[in-house]
């Protein structure tokens, strides 16, 4: 019985030196498990730029003991959808998607230009290196409102108040030469309805743009622009509101026929300065004045204008600006092709 009993105490003994033995092992690969979770986590919370948008993202590990134990792990922050849109919508800013090599920039779409009398006097704004032209105290402004299905910055809308009639507008075409435009049309403000617009405006053209709420309904029987308003945010920034109604009778042509690529006339020359967001008559001549620097010459380029329909139609203003006096009509070019050229910095216009 005591070689049994023994034999019973050896056998148990045994059994239980291999469970401690395994339970000594799970441990053992468990910490290594540990160590080696903790260590890629520091490794990742080491690389610099591992996710970066702009700024670079911290993580925040703390250890707080000797078996370095993870107290507080951070995920990096990703960047929100509009951060994404502005990012690679920065990338096309000065895109160029023209259809001829001497006009590097295109846009189609369709606007109207809706002409005023605006009243001139002695402290009216004029447009630097250009004259402000009036008869009996008065000139042709009003506004001109764009809406641009292809640009080199995708669709957007603009928004133009005209100034008046220009004329002698003293431009650059090279380092030591220089023309006078004849007449044309200037532009006191630019408005557009997306960011990126207002950056390529900026940075390709210099033209002083500046972001705008551009609403446009299509119901209604005549075209009427107004009224504007403001808005001023919580930060305190102004910003402009515009509003037109009626615009589905600035579509002239159908789905159809845009989908048919309806063929477009004119290619009319025109001379741009969009420092001072002026149109020209594609007419200059020598320029012997030396009453302006060459760093107060305008720069200038050249546009060709072409569309597949034109049509005068009724319009309405509400809430005028003091001194200007509606016409009652519009303009309305449908299809329009505009071509952009780059600044002109040597030959003769």
């Amino acid at each position: 019985r005591d070689e049994h009993e023994e034999a019973w105490l050896s056998i148990e003994q045994a059994k239980f030196e291999v469970k401690l033995q395994q339970k000594t092992q799970c441990n053992a690969n468990a910490s290594k498990m540990i160590s080696l979770v903790v260590f890629a986590v520091l490794c990742i919370c080491s690389v610099e730029g591992f996710l970066h948008h702009g700024n670079t993202n911290h993580y925040t590990v703390a250890a707080t003991s000797s078996t370095s134990q993870l107290k507080a792990f951070q995920w990096p922050t990703l960047p929100s959808f509009d951060q994404l849109q502005s990012s690679a919508s920065a990338r096309t800013v000065g895109e160029r998607n023209g259809l001829d090599e001497e006009y590097p920039w295109r846009f189609e779409g369709r606007f109207t230009f809706r002409p005023s009398l605006v009243r001139i006097t002695p402290s009216s704004s004029s447009p630097p290196s250009a004259s402000l032209l009036s008869l009996f105290g008065y000139s042709l402004g009003g506004s001109v409102v764009l809406e641009y299905d292809v640009s080199p910055v995708g669709p957007y809308r603009e928004y133009v108040t005209m100034g008046g009639v220009v004329g002698l507008g003293q431009v650059s075409v090279g380092e030591t030469n220089k023309r006078l435009l004849g007449v044309g049309q200037w532009g006191t403000d630019l408005y557009v309805s997306t960011q990126v617009a207002e950056d390529v405006c900026k940075q390709v053209w210099g033209v002083p743009a500046q972001v705008a709420n551009i609403d446009f309904e299509e119901e209604g029987n005549v075209i009427q622009d107004g009224p504007d308003s403001e808005v001023v945010s919580r930060s305190g920034v102004t910003k402009k509101n515009f509003k037109l109604s009626g615009w589905d009778n600035t579509r002239v042509l159908s789905t159809e026929e845009l989908q048919q690529q309806t063929k477009r006339f004119g290619n009319i020359p025109i001379f741009w300065t969009p420092t001072i967001k002026a149109l020209w008559a594609p007419i200059s001549l020598p320029n012997f004045s030396n009453k302006v620097t060459q760093e107060e010459l305008l720069p200038v380029h050249k546009l060709r204008l072409s569309a597949s329909a034109l049509r005068l139609k009724q319009c309405k203003r509400i809430g005028q600006s003091e001194g200007e006096i509606p016409i009652g009509l519009t303009l309305v070019v449908d299809n329009v092709l505009i071509e952009i050229g780059e600044q002109v910095n040597s030959g003769s216009l």
